[in-house]
């Protein structure tokens, strides 16, 4: 697998990197625990066009959004990581906001030459 320079676009990824504690205004451990990511990392890659379809049901309208990335980098992604297609979103404190990924990596294809990764479109407060 090859990519050409002018087909590849600025990524950024997020490795999930384990439960992060809720802190209450005093400083105090809530109990309650939010997904941690660690600083996105930019890579180059080739972005597929958009394709999947989106249907009504008795429960509202369901979407099945689907792309592709193709790299010839190795890269330690994983299953459960954060894709950005614009730059992230950073918190005051220095972590990323997770909520500003516009993509979940929905599985992984390794080869010898490079890898492609399947992309989930992730639901967005409206």
């Amino acid at each position: 697998m090859r990519n050409l320079k002018k087909n590849s676009k600025k990524l950024w990824y997020s490795n999930y990197s384990g439960r992060v504690p809720i802190v209450d205004e005093n400083g105090d451990e809530t109990g309650d625990y939010i997904c941690g990511y660690a600083s996105p990392v930019a890579f180059l890659a080739t972005l597929s066009a958009s394709r999947g379809n989106a249907y009504a049901d008795m429960f509202g309208t369901n979407l099945s959004y689907t792309r592709t990335i193709a790299t010839v980098e190795k890269l330690p992604i994983k299953e459960e990581s954060l894709i950005w297609v614009s730059e992230p979103v950073m918190n005051a404190d220095g972590t990323v906001d997770e909520e500003s990924a516009e993509y979940t990596v929905a599985g992984i294809a390794d080869g010898l030459n490079g890898i492609v990764v399947a992309l989930k479109a992730r639901a967005k407060n409206a």
